[in-house]
């Protein structure tokens, strides 16, 4: 088979700058194929829930237990990476979540769908710390905080929306287990695709395993800026996935919309992070206030859930296409504070990022449980006010977070240096001031 990215041996300038786009196009099928597996439960809602006679409550403790397992495995895949290496913890995430969901469409109780959406949480969270590390490796020399916009905003939100819209047609015409199991199916060949073809930079060995250095993984899980940013984005982590996948089911039941509207409805809540993440991580790599961006756009986020009992239906779609937006265009800086405010060691970001995750992931457990018991003992609309007050007040710890200008940026790494042998030192910082709109 004839490998699709470049030889290790075909010496030519351009080769880094392709390789490494390379990478990121691998790695974001890996997003896609994450999402795909844990928004397609949300497309088969109506029938699941007649099928196993559930009601909203059973429905969001569904999303719950995902994200049960989605914040359960994020620091210890990061440090598994850091102990047996990137690509093999990649595999190892994708292949478990991809086998969840296979098991997930071949499940006929609740029960049984509960348990392997527990697993496949634990498989995707295994890969996404992990996939953040690997695209920070290799595009540590600039362009960061845009690679990351692209894959875990853009291709998160792409497989997101081809579950919540595009799965619907499949489901009708197949049913819902069959439709599970083929998502499943495209996560393990990705799998496959990632174990024949995923590299790391040369000049960095300790990403294929190193051994534990206790003072790196205390900086990793201990930073003051990971917490802080991590727990900022508790809230409207919560309320956006409790909205992008129950959004569907309250246009249906409150605003009279079609099944079909009422899908799209949802998949234009996660297409909008296309363009949010891409517009997000490009002018953030021209920008050293990180935090400007994250709590800006997690206050418009807030402002807009509120917006949702009181405006006229036809408005939904632009308040949902602005929640989407607006989440995911934060996300691409959030997403890049591990290297860029805090410094911290390659082998060690997969640790660091599952740290910020499960902080954002009690969020994304706890806020659908609530939402799915407040709305059948009050309404719809003090659902969505619940979620628009969670989002603000935690987006407000984000005023306590520092800028890359605060903390030592990574020292900088020549293009043509990503496959020349060198030392990866203990700690990245540099006290050199470098010029505005400079990632490196």
């Amino acid at each position: 088979m004839t490998a699709p990215f470049p030889s290790p041996a075909a010496p030519s300038p351009s080769r880094p700058d392709t390789l490494r786009w390379g990478m990121l196009a691998l790695l974001s099928a890996g997003f896609v194929a994450l999402t795909l597996n844990w928004f397609d439960v949300a497309a088969a809602f109506p029938l699941i829930g007649a099928e196993f006679h559930a009601g909203l409550g059973s429905l969001t403790f569904l999303v719950s237990l995902f994200i049960v397992g989605y914040g359960l495995a994020h620091i210890p895949g990061g440090m598994l990476a850091t102990a047996i290496g990137m690509k093999r913890t990649l595999v190892i995430g994708l292949a478990l979540q991809g086998a969840a969901g296979v098991m997930s469409g071949l499940s006929y109780s609740y029960t049984e769908l509960a348990w392997f959406r527990l697993v496949s949480g634990i498989g995707g969270s295994i890969f996404i710390a992990v996939a953040f590390g690997a695209v920070i490796v290799w595009f540590r020399q600039g362009q960061v905080t845009l690679a990351l916009g692209i894959s875990g905003g853009a291709a998160f939100s792409g497989g997101a929306a081809f579950a919540l819209y595009v799965w619907v047609y499949l489901q009708r015409a197949t049913d819902w287990h069959v439709s599970l199991v083929l998502a499943g199916v495209f996560e393990l060949l990705v799998a496959a695709a990632t174990a024949v073809w995923f590299r790391t930079p040369r000049d960095m060995p300790s990403l294929a395993g190193a051994s534990f250095e206790r003072e790196a993984l205390r900086t990793a899980v201990a930073g003051r800026d990971l917490w802080t940013y991590g727990i900022a984005l508790l809230g409207a982590y919560g309320a956006y996935f409790t909205t992008s996948q129950l959004f569907s089911v309250y246009a249906i039941a409150e605003r009279h919309f079609d099944a079909s509207k009422g899908g799209l409805l949802s998949a234009m809540i996660a297409l909008a992070g296309i363009p949010g993440s891409v517009l997000g991580g490009y002018f953030a790599d021209r920008s050293r206030n990180l935090r400007a961006f994250v709590v800006a756009s997690l206050v418009v986020v807030a402002g807009l859930l509120a917006l949702i009992p009181v405006v006229p239906t036809g408005w939904l779609w632009p308040v949902g296409i602005g929640i989407g937006f607006a989440l995911i265009f934060g996300f691409a800086a959030w997403s890049a504070v591990p290297t860029r405010v805090s410094g911290i060691r390659h082998e060690y970001v997969g640790t660091a990022t599952g740290l910020m995750l499960t902080l954002a992931a009690v969020g994304g457990f706890f806020v659908p449980i609530v939402f799915g018991h407040v709305v059948p003992h009050t309404s719809y609309d003090t659902g969505w006010r619940f979620l628009a007050v969670v989002s603000f007040v935690f987006a407000l710890v984000g005023l306590f977070g520092r800028n890359p200008g605060a903390v030592p940026d990574p020292e900088p790494a020549r293009p043509d240096a990503l496959d020349a042998p060198a030392a990866t030192a203990a700690r990245r910082p540099t006290d050199t001031p470098r010029p505005k709109g400079s990632l490196t």
